[in-house]
């Protein structure tokens, strides 16, 4: 038998002399008070406690509750782990904020008071004892905001013929009388929790009164006393410890399960604040016979099963601590414990032996000898080992289920004795011993080392009660996620880790355990992704997104990366989306690591927020965070089925025409279309499209089509099928040059008529000579030709109506009407003068043929060429005739009146026939819808006689 352990500190409470400075004031002391003997002996307790000797019997089998509480209350000081001294001054009102684990002692005068003192007699002599001050003393102490304080004494005494003290449950200010108490001094407006000159002067009557701990309703506590100038004592010694707290009411967090047996209470605590210990029912489940041990169910929670020393095998629901009878048991189980990867309840009986426990009889089937006859009790991990705590040897053991053999590992470090609990935690994966310390009188919450035998205080059990846990289980509480409405509210860039295996299904795609998170956009749409693609994820996993708990699905996916899964969608930004993490068939599970991630949708997702793109332009895309525009409708045979963007192309010099090509050929990484439209966003209109263009590798696209120079075009880069990517989109533009660009095909103006305008030339699109005239080097110089030969002599002139960039006009001789340039000769005229300009004219002579070359480079522009009446008359008109409309869209109505139409001919400007048509009636409709845009030349003949007139099609 190993020796028991206590720290032999008592105080001998016995006659003390008193002494005094006058007889009269002996006298008075000696009338007013007789010195009290304690209502239990410590020495006596101390003998018994070390004849208990090694035992796993619990403590009320040997000690009252009166009895422990004097061994606690006495053991306590020389234990305690002492974070700072409270040392109020003798005479003043003071206020402080301690914390737990301050120890706060009577006031000090800076030479007596304070730790220490002797409380077994009056004035020894001894500095710790208080202060002969005659002052009151008044120390506030108060808890942090929101909380309460508590405090409990380890030693009190004052000299009660004159000396006073007295707690109250607040802050107020006290009134008092520097004389000897009475129930009304001192008084205050708070509470009265104690006040010695009624309640008692001596620690045991606050043993006695069931109240050595003091707690706060105020968020503060007020300490007030009188010291007289005659006769002193210890004071007190308190410590400041946990208040509040506790567990029951549903198990929503880990919680530690357990029966205490000196106050003969069931009840729970926390395991990582193990120091409040809240009561779910009194009383043992036999009412008169402890439990010695017992466990909580693995496969069915709430459900412990409880072994007494009758001995009787009890289940009960641990929630509300009501028990059921199962039946008698044949043996005292010691220690009890459920292996949870098989279900099985295993216990260690008195005969020191290992046995199954039958759940539905309490009947023991013999496993085998453990050859240990001190264990305490049993714990068995999530693995399936099983372990014990060797009471005699203070050490931890491994336990073969299939043997009962037990193994030792390594000493516990500290003096185990009386009744333990021991258990395993399946939330921390942890084994703990609710252990009760023989060398302090603590009953402690320790963690074990598995591997050593070490163990480490968590804290102590019900501090500051004496407590003994008989047996504690911990339930398996399910992470607050494992439900929909305990989603983990995550945020952009956050990564979750987990495994499924601690979790249920409660719903999600399938009946696989589901875990489950949270995202709420900032308000603004954007793309989300959920991925398990990061390499935490070990198990063949799915995601599956839902508008609400038990709302629609958004999105789920299986197999995104190998056997694990990644899920994008498009918030809405305010709705709140859940995610579960779950597997692919319904016993998948397994460790996960969830990543969160959020991109804004493309700035240019909507047509209306089209990206500018101009000539030259390489651009770089992507259609990974853009939606679908099936409104745009489809183009040329290609349909929109994937998420675009938009770009806009308007031409900057107005009505300057253009080829334009748009292309992303051999340059994204996924398979594109492009889709170009006219119009406005919302009325758009088709004009071009393409899916797969021509010698383009990757399934890429080249769309051609000729811009006007004057509408804006919307581009969308979409994708076949669903395919999204990234892209670079290229637009290259080819000018389209004039029909009169080339000297060849020169506008014969006297074939047309005179004033001649040649209206909205593309004159950015010219380009330079094959050949330079004689005496005006135009070499570089982009510009379009126009000739004539006049029937008289006078004046020509050419104008640009709105001249650009570098602009000339400029009137040249040739021998005859198919010339090129270097035929030419400038007409050496003052207004011709080879230079810049937006006009020039000459004097013409009948029969000569000009040339006239113009240049605009960066402006379209109409371009007028006239003469006076040596030139002609321009519309030659026969009377009665008439035209319209003018300008004419479709048709072109004729009337001459009583005369017959015999023929009527449309020329273009460069003088070619493109309508003609015998007619012989004096009415008749021309169609000219097919004719390009422009001005034209009609000539008709109305009984004999010629007609020429200028027409403009629109």
């Amino acid at each position: 038998m190993k020796k028991s352990t206590f720290l032999w500190v008592f105080m001998c409470c016995m006659v003390g002399t008193l002494f005094a400075q006058t007889p009269a004031e002996l006298s008075e002391i000696q009338a007013a008070k007789a010195d009290q003997q304690m209502s239990v002996n410590l020495q006596e307790l101390m003998t018994r406690l070390d004849n208990v000797g090694d035992t796993s019997m619990p403590l009320t089998n040997f000690f009252t509750a009166n009895e422990l509480q004097v061994l606690r209350s006495y053991s306590r000081p020389q234990s305690a782990n002492r974070l700072a001294d409270i040392i109020p001054t003798a005479g003043a009102t003071e206020s402080f904020s301690p914390v737990v684990g301050d120890f706060i002692y009577d006031p000090s005068d800076g030479v007596n008071g304070g730790p220490g003192g002797d409380c077994s007699t009056t004035s020894s002599g001894d500095l710790g004892d208080y202060p002969n001050c005659d002052c009151i003393t008044v120390t506030t102490f108060n808890a942090p905001p929101g909380e309460e304080i508590s405090v409990t004494f380890n030693s009190f005494r004052v000299f009660g013929a004159f000396d006073w003290f007295a707690i109250f449950d607040g802050s107020g200010p006290v009134t008092a009388t520097n004389g000897s108490g009475s129930a009304t001094n001192p008084t205050s407006g708070d509470p009265e929790l104690w006040n010695s000159s009624v309640d008692g002067d001596e620690l045991v009557d606050m043993i006695n009164a069931g109240m050595t701990t003091f707690t706060s309703t105020s968020g503060s506590l007020t300490f007030a006393s009188r010291f007289s100038g005659v006769v002193n004592t210890c004071g007190w010694e308190a410590e400041v410890v946990p208040a509040g707290g506790g567990g029951g009411g549903g198990i929503t967090t880990p919680t530690v399960f357990g029966y205490e047996a000196v106050s003969e209470m069931y009840g729970s605590f926390d395991p990582v604040a193990p120091e409040v210990f809240t009561a779910i029912s009194m009383g043992a489940a036999d009412g008169t016979s402890l439990e010695l041990t017992g466990d909580v169910d693995p496969n069915n929670p709430t459900t412990a099963y409880v072994s007494t020393t009758t001995p009787n095998f009890y289940s009960m629901d641990i929630e509300t601590g009501v028990y059921t009878l199962i039946g008698p048991q044949a043996l005292t189980f010691i220690g009890t414990s459920f292996d949870p990867t098989s279900g099985i309840l295993y216990g260690y009986a008195s005969d020191a032996n290992l046995y199954t426990i039958d759940l539905a009889t309490g009947a023991g089937t013999l496993v085998g000898p453990t050859g240990n006859t001190g264990l305490a009790d049993l714990a068995i991990t999530g693995d399936g080992d099983a372990y014990g705590h060797d009471l005699a040897a203070d050490q931890i053991v491994s336990i073969d289920l299939t043997t009962g053999t037990a193994t030792p590992i390594g000493p516990t470090g500290f003096n185990a004795n009386f009744a333990q609990g021991m258990t395993w935690d399946p939330n921390s994966d942890t084994v703990f011993l609710a252990s009760f310390n023989a060398a302090n009188f603590l009953a402690e919450w320790r963690s074990v080392d598995l591997t050593t035998g070490a163990t480490t205080i968590v804290g102590n059990i019900n501090d500051p009660n004496v407590s003994e846990v008989t047996w504690a289980g911990i339930p398996f509480v399910p992470p607050m996620n494992d439900d929909c409405s305990g989603a983990v509210a995550m945020d952009c860039g956050d990564v979750e880790t987990g495994d499924t295996n601690d979790f249920s299904d409660t719903g999600g795609f399938n009946a696989s355990p589901d875990a489950w998170y949270s995202y709420t956009g900032s308000g603004d749409p954007e793309f989300i992704t959920f991925s398990l693609c990061d390499g935490g994820t070990t198990y063949d996993s799915r995601l599956t997104v839902f508008d609400s708990c038990g709302g629609a699905q958004v999105v789920s996916n299986d197999d995104s990366c190998g056997l694990q899964s990644e899920v994008s969608f498009l918030s809405d930004g305010t709705t709140t989306y859940y995610v579960a993490v779950e597997g692919f068939g319904t016993t998948s599970a397994g460790p996960y690591s969830l990543e969160l991630s959020c991109n804004p949708v493309a700035a240019n997702d909507l047509c209306d927020d089209a990206i500018e793109i101009a000539c030259g332009d390489v651009v770089a895309g992507s259609t990974n965070f853009a939606t679908i525009d099936t409104a745009a409708g489809s183009c040329a045979g290609q349909d929109i089925t994937a998420a675009g963007v938009w770009y806009t192309y308007t031409e900057s010099i107005p009505g300057f025409i253009q080829d334009i090509n748009l292309s992303t050929c051999d340059d994204a990484d996924y398979d594109t279309k492009i889709s170009v439209y006219s119009g406005d966003c919302g009325t758009l209109t088709c004009v071009a499209a393409n899916d797969d263009g021509n010698g383009c590798s990757g399934f890429t696209s080249s769309v051609d089509f000729q811009s006007d120079g004057v509408s804006t075009y919307y581009i969308l880069v979409h994708g076949f099928g669903t395919a999204t990517g990234n892209f670079n989109l290229t637009m290259t533009c080819s000018p389209v040059p004039p029909p009169n660009d080339m000297i060849a095909n020169s506008i014969d103006v006297d074939e047309i008529g005179f004033p001649y305008t040649d209206p909205a030339v593309n004159m950015p699109g010219a380009t330079t000579e094959a050949g330079t005239p004689a005496d005006c080097d135009n070499a570089g110089v982009q510009g379009v030709w126009y000739n004539f030969v006049p029937e008289m002599g006078g004046e020509a002139t050419a104008t640009v109506t709105s001249p650009a960039g570098y602009t000339s006009v400029t009137f040249y001789t040739a021998d005859t009407e198919d010339s090129v340039e270097t035929d030419l000769t400038l007409v050496d005229y003052f207004d011709n003068q080879c230079v810049p300009g937006a006009d020039a004219s000459i004097l013409v002579t009948a029969g000569q043929v000009y040339y006239v070359y113009v240049a605009n480079t960066m402006g379209v522009t109409d371009i007028v060429i006239d003469g006076d009446f040596y030139l002609g008359t321009g519309d030659t008109e026969i009377a009665g005739f008439n035209y319209y409309p003018n300008p004419a869209t479709d048709q072109l109505n004729l009337s001459s009146g009583t005369g017959t139409i015999e023929s009527a001919i449309i020329y273009n400007i460069l003088g070619q026939e493109v309508v003609s048509r015998e007619i012989g009636s004096n009415n008749a409709q021309l169609d000219v819808a097919n004719l390009s845009v422009g001005t034209y030349i009609l000539k008709v003949v109305v009984d004999g006689e010629l007609g020429i007139y200028k027409i403009v099609k629109q």
